[in-house]
């Protein structure tokens, strides 16, 4: 009889340590998930470096449904006339982030509404707004011959909505 409870008893050590490990494994999981899908948002805790670098207010579609201040958007809203999109961020540092983007305005719906413009935009001039580090001023330089669009956005620097 105490073969066969010496026998019982290492399987089911070895149950509890298998369903342990999963549990351990799936806690982990979701720890990582989490985790990603914060950093993602923008909403992760960073080390005090990244902290300290600048987010911008982005106001996409309705100006009154605001979404929180985010870093390295695809999409940006600049202002009511301009917006941009498929942004590859070269920099996005605690001064200034630069970036090409794809632009649309209420200045070229003509035709960059169907065919968006290759740009340029950089953010600058990060300040502290409601208790959060963010770009305060953009300029935006369209590529190849923008000589035909003469539109305030495109004319120098530009104040973002700070919420």
């Amino acid at each position: 009889m105490n073969r066969t409870a010496s026998t019982k008893t290492p399987k089911l050590s070895r149950k509890k340590a298998v369903l342990a490990t999963g549990l351990a494994a799936s806690a982990l999981l979701g720890v990582f998930v989490t985790t990603h899908a914060a950093d993602a948002a923008g909403t992760a805790e960073k080390p005090a470096h990244a902290t300290a670098t600048p987010r911008v207010f982005n106001y996409p579609g309705e100006e009154h449904t605001p979404n929180p201040a985010v870093r390295r958007p695809a999409k940006l809203t600049l202002s009511e006339f301009t917006g941009i999109e498929n942004v590859h961020w070269k920099k996005w540092g605690a001064e200034k982030a630069v970036g090409t983007a794809k632009v649309t305005g209420m200045w070229c719906l003509d035709t960059c509404l169907d065919k968006p413009l290759d740009g340029v935009v950089t953010l600058s001039d990060p300040k502290t707004v409601h208790g959060k580090k963010v770009y305060t001023m953009f300029t935006l330089k369209l590529s190849g011959k923008p000589g035909k669009y003469d539109a305030e956005d495109l004319q120098g620097k530009h104040a973002l909505f700070t919420g």
